[in-house]
């Protein structure tokens, strides 16, 4: 029984087993799912992977202070070999933008189109668009050929643009954007393409991978606008920013200025962005929180029944952007939620003389620049940066952790640098160099935190015992306000506070008051800075805006230590333990606190020995107590009314 009798046609009618000749057949070839068969169609589905700026761009705004640059660009691009032009700057200076404002001025017929080019059309090809749905064998290809047959065809007048076209070599060693760029160099060299790419200066070292297609090029720098120039651009973009937030903003002349300056400010470091278009994002995100702002503003006010607030609101045709609002805004966009915590200038004084015996001057000397540093009156590009030399124990490390949480409200970024005394170690704080084992890795950075929140301190413990290349490390974040990373990033130390220790000079500083007081023994500022300059670097030295000297600790600090320590470790435990209050003593007996004393204290020790000692008297108490709780159960032994009491809590 043939096939005819289920699809209704005679063995005859169907196709022949075999091939021509009557051979066995070829199978039969399919084109790529999606894949243009004819000309027409290739075509169609090349205009589909490309973007139009010239329609896209008709009535766009124009570029300012780039005609030069405009002209450049189009100059290669009319040249008779290699009319590629390669656009390398900063990110957010404007390099796309100068693209479209070429689009802009072919589809409007400018004059300064030369003839060459009056009626060509800017494409961009967006390299995702290639690759999505190129998952078959030779997919990829196909779609770029279509598109290298489209823009090579002088009919059809294309000048290719390629955004982030470092992408083109970055790839290349996973193959799939490493195949583009093999297959477009022929055609760039030949002059059949006109393309236009752009990257930043940063990733414009990825094309160094493929010195052959970086050759294609003609590399135009496109450099920063100065701020000047950002405000006129500003001014020129004012209007429509106002007509999209429905005229409900007002944004005086006066406030341009201070956008763009703080834009640079606080801005550059976190986002990498640049002038203009950090100034033109923090004023587009400015205007939009004023009018959520408005917004909250009447719903609370509506939700409370308050309706002389809702009337008031309602009053206001028009809120103006204060530079207040600016600031508080750009700080936000580049730590999130976080803002400069306040500092109670009294309540840091309080604690630090508190927790440190011995110090008086030293710490209102250290209150007394918080205090000054919290007036901020005078803008700076580099961070606060501290020194703290002294002994071992004297407190340099807890006044610092003290600082942080009244400063801060946080605990500080500590660096132990005696991990650091290899100059190899120096990857462990900005990152491996390219083509090191880890240089791909994403693993947290020390001072990452700073990108979230830049108003930290940062303590740098034991700085000494650094290697010379790791103290050196600090010159720039110190005097310029920021590390660069090993991959480029900068970290903006601007805002913090950074605090080194040292035992350096401590033979200088043993048995004397540094800086304070009279007499002989004083150890001046000068005195102090010759014997540290034994250990770092003049130039490191003077990045320090306070070099200070902490006092070696004597006997009578070191007994107030003891009693302080008691003290703090009794109600620790009795919060935890209130039944042990019995057989621990609001105050150590003062026949048994000479006793500890004389058995802890060690000069060159500082005050490290304290909280052993403390540890070891109260844990003797309580084992005395637990003893006499345990004889005064055994039948016959007469135990102190007063130990008895205080075993029975045990």
């Amino acid at each position: 029984m043939g096939l005819s009798n289920f699809t209704g046609s005679t063995d005859d009618d169907a196709a022949p087993p075999h091939g021509p000749g009557g051979g066995a057949g070829l199978p039969p070839v399919f084109p790529f799912s999606g894949m243009p068969v004819s000309a027409g169609d290739d075509t169609a589905a090349a205009e589909e992977m490309l973007v139009n700026y010239n329609e896209r761009f008709v009535n766009a705004e124009p570029t300012l202070f780039r005609d030069r640059l405009i002209e450049q660009t189009l100059s290669v691009l009319i040249g008779r070999t290699k009319p590629n032009a390669l656009l390398v700057g900063p990110a957010g200076v404007g390099k796309t933008k100068i693209v479209e404002d070429i689009a802009r001025r072919i589809a409007l017929g400018d004059t300064l189109i030369p003839d060459q080019l009056k009626t060509h059309t800017v494409f961009e090809l967006p390299l995702s668009n290639l690759v999505a749905g190129s998952s078959l064998v030779g997919a990829l290809e196909q779609k770029v050929k279509s598109i290298l047959d489209f823009a090579s065809d002088p009919k059809n007048k294309v000048i290719l643009f390629m955004d982030e076209v470092h992408q083109l070599t970055a790839g290349a060693e996973s193959g799939t954007y490493g195949k583009i760029a093999q297959i477009l160099k022929p055609a760039m060299a030949r002059g059949d393409l006109q393309v236009i790419g752009a990257t930043t200066t940063q990733e414009a070292r990825s094309l160094d991978d493929d010195p052959a297609f970086k050759r294609r090029f003609s590399r135009l720098v496109v450099d920063e606008l100065t701020p000047a120039q950002t405000i006129d651009i500003l001014a020129r973009i004012r209007p429509g920013m106002l007509a999209h937030y429905t005229h409900r903003i007002s944004v005086a002349d006066e406030v341009l200025p201070a956008i763009v300056r703080i834009a640079d400010e606080n801005m550059n470091a976190g986002t990498g962005s640049h002038r203009p278009d950090n100034a033109i994002t923090l004023l587009d995100r400015a205007m939009a929180d004023r009018v959520l702002e408005q917004k909250r503003l009447m719903a609370t006010a509506q939700a409370s029944g308050d309706n002389a607030t809702v009337q008031a609101l309602q009053a206001i045709a028009c809120v103006p952007l204060t530079e207040a609002r600016v600031v508080d805004v750009a700080r936000r966009m580049l730590t999130g939620t976080t803002v400069k915590h306040s500092v109670d200038v009294a309540g840091l004084r309080a604690s630090l003389h508190r927790h440190l015996q011995g110090q008086d001057p030293v710490l209102d000397t250290l209150v007394d620049r918080v205090g000054r540093e919290e007036l901020d009156v005078f803008p700076r590009t580099a961070p606060i940066a501290w020194l703290f030399a002294g002994a071992s124990g004297v407190g340099k490390t807890a006044s610092a952790k003290i600082i942080a949480g009244q400063v801060t409200g946080q605990e500080p970024v500590i660096l132990n640098m005696t991990e650091f005394h290899h100059e190899s170690s120096m990857s462990r704080i900005v990152g491996a160099p390219a083509g090191y084992i880890g240089s791909d890795s994403n693993a947290e950075l020390p001072f990452d935190s700073l990108e979230s929140n830049p108003h930290r301190v940062v303590l740098l413990d034991e700085f000494e015992k650094a290697d010379r290349a790791v103290q050196r490390l600090f010159l720039q974040a110190l005097d310029e306000g920021f590390i660069t990373t090993a991959r480029g990033k900068r970290i903006d130390f601007s805002k913090a506070l950074v605090i080194a220790t040292t035992n350096a000079a401590r033979e200088s500083l043993d048995g004397r008051q540094t800086g304070f007081g009279t007499g002989p023994k004083t150890v001046s500022h000068r005195s102090l800075n010759t014997a540290l300059a034994q250990v770092f670097d003049a130039e490191l030295l003077g990045r320090f805006s306070l070099v200070i000297g902490f006092n070696p600790i004597d006997e009578d600090s070191y007994g107030r230590i003891l009693s302080s320590h008691y003290v703090q470790q009794r109600e620790r435990i009795l919060e935890a333990r209130p039944r042990l209050a019995h057989a621990l003593p609001p105050a150590i007996p003062a026949s048994d606190l000479r006793v500890i004393l004389e058995q802890s204290f060690v000069r060159e020790h500082g005050a490290r020995p304290a909280a052993r000692a403390i540890r070891t008297w109260i844990e003797d108490r309580l084992l005395a107590a637990r003893g006499a709780q345990q004889n005064a159960s055994a039948p016959g032994v007469l135990v102190p009314a007063q130990d008895a009491a205080a075993g029975e809590q045990l």
